[in-house]
């Protein structure tokens, strides 16, 4: 399945891959639905700033996550790849094998900054099954990480949704 995104953001390109690219483990502190991110210490390290990191998704111990490892990390061209596999233990199993996410960078003649995002998420056999209405949850997850950034990067601040995130994350320890 794939699913394509894109969101403008006034900000320089620079600032934007900053905070996408380089501070990529600290994806918790604007992104709605991580409690907690941290790096991981194998794999890119020495060609990237980080090799990628863990993305928990609950706040508790042995909380779902997801594993997020650097595949490619072009700062001249300002794209990044990364393979996303979510590692849950415990309910019911996501319908998801893994997600592979190219976020491509683009300065606009005004100075802002063009963001796409491209989602090639393999499903298991029952991801197929569900496959329309997936697809559009994804859509509008996959949105909602781009407004978050926009909001972020834009006022310095996280979104309103992030904010509102934590409070149900955090208070459902």
């Amino acid at each position: 399945m794939n699913i394509y995104n894109k969101q403008t953001i006034n900000a320089p390109i620079e600032q934007v891959w900053k905070l996408v690219a380089e501070d990529f483990a600290n994806a918790y502190k604007w992104m709605s639905g991580v409690v907690h991110s941290y790096e991981i210490n194998h794999g890119l390290k020495g060609e990237t700033p980080v090799a990628g990191r863990v993305c928990n998704l609950e706040n508790h111990e042995n909380p779902f996550h997801a594993v997020e490892n650097i595949l490619r990390f072009d700062k001249t061209s300002h794209t990044l790849v990364f393979e996303v596999i979510p590692v849950k233990e415990r309910g019911p199993q996501l319908p998801i094998v893994k997600n592979k996410v190219t976020i491509q960078l683009t300065a606009t003649s005004g100075g802002q900054t063009l963001v796409r995002w491209h989602s090639k998420v393999t499903l298991k056999w029952i991801g197929k099954v569900l496959y329309p209405i997936l697809k559009l949850g994804l859509y509008k997850a996959f949105s909602d990480i781009l407004q978050d950034l926009k909001a972020y990067i834009e006022t310095g601040h996280p979104s309103k949704r992030k904010v509102s995130s934590d409070k149900k994350l955090l208070a459902a320890t």
